[in-house]
């Protein structure tokens, strides 16, 4: 069963934004709302996306992964991530 997690990835310098989208595109599904802010839909646990992306930041960079739960949400933001969240099995609307 897919999971969701919220990664924070600010990259080291030399690293292009191409770079990080080839690694993003290892999850099942992705919405990237911020330059540095992406949701990520997968199979995979945080340690595994950890594994992945410390290359891309280690040293110099930052990392954080936090699992996501999107169920009980309210904000502000462009109308299409509520629809991302939605056909992504997250709950309610």
């Amino acid at each position: 069963m897919a999971t969701l997690y919220h990664i924070f990835i600010r990259p080291k310098i030399g690293v292009t934004d191409e770079q990080v989208k080839e690694k993003m595109d290892l999850a099942v599904d992705w919405y990237k709302y911020s330059d540095y802010c992406w949701i990520v839909k997968t199979t995979s646990k945080a340690q595994k996306w950890q594994t992945r992306l410390r290359p891309l930041v280690d040293p110099g960079g930052s990392l954080l992964i936090i699992k996501l739960d999107a169920t009980d949400r309210q904000g502000w933001m462009a109308k299409n991530l509520w629809k991302w969240l939605r056909e992504s099995g997250t709950g309610s609307t």
